[in-house]
């Protein structure tokens, strides 16, 4: 019987290879099985959001922004979506929060793609202070209403910006992180943890008998969940 191969799509919050990205190849290299597509940003993806609308009120696509959709390809066909940034000004890096708004219009309370529910996700951010937890959380708000089954977070403070002068400790706890997470990606989740149901129950609710004709509503009804369809069912 033949193994799927892990698709995984990793998306780095800046083009320099620092500890960031680092952190994010002790991940990957301990899924050597896996098949790896990488973007960086803002290389990848240099547009801004124009704030059209399109996506919105049309189909659930940027019609802005071709680098934007190519990267919306490559996330749909992983089975993993990984996004990584360094702590810029207390948060995520402006390249990284600006990919991001391209997909507003996939948050579950709008216009969601059923698709996401079967991915896991995977956040990372550093600094050189105990000061990632925000940067973590803005990666990880957009996957978690993107519908993602699960996502795991990994934040470290490094009180240094060379990977090369990070002690032997440090390093040491952050391949211990990486092995545990690379562990779970390796195992079958069983579909959507507890938070990703709930929000997608809540948000069905409100489509179903607040919302009820809305463009968003019309989208839910559509693809069946205002009823007994789930989009991690087959």
């Amino acid at each position: 019987m033949k193994v799927k191969t892990m698709k995984i799509c990793a998306i780095y919050g800046t083009e320099r290879k620092g500890c960031t990205w680092h952190i994010a190849q002790e991940v990957l290299s301990r899924l050597p099985e896996a098949e790896v597509t990488s973007f960086f940003l803002p290389r990848d993806c240099p547009d801004s959001c124009v704030s059209c609308f399109r996506c919105f009120n049309e189909e659930n696509r940027c019609y802005h922004s071709e680098a934007a959709r190519n990267i919306l390809a490559a996330m749909l066909e992983a089975d993993v979506i990984l996004l990584t940034s360094p702590v810029y000004a207390l948060h995520l890096t402006g390249q990284m929060k600006t990919f991001l708004d391209h997909y507003a219009s996939m948050w579950m309370v709008h216009k969601p793609n059923g698709e996401m529910f079967r991915k896991r996700g995977v956040v990372i951010a550093a600094a050189s202070g105990p000061v990632y937890r925000a940067a973590l959380r803005e990666m990880k708000d957009s996957l978690d209403f993107w519908g993602a089954a699960r996502t795991y977070t990994l934040g470290f403070t490094l009180m240094e910006i060379s990977w090369d002068r990070l002690s032997p400790g440090l390093k040491q706890k952050i391949a211990r992180r990486a092995e545990r997470t690379a562990a779970r990606l390796r195992r079958n989740t069983g579909g959507p943890g507890l938070k990703t149901r709930l929000l997608f129950h809540l948000t069905r609710l409100i489509h179903k008998y607040v919302w009820r004709d809305s463009a968003d509503a019309k989208w839910w009804r559509a693809h069946g969940w205002l009823g007994r369809e789930r989009p991690w069912k087959p």
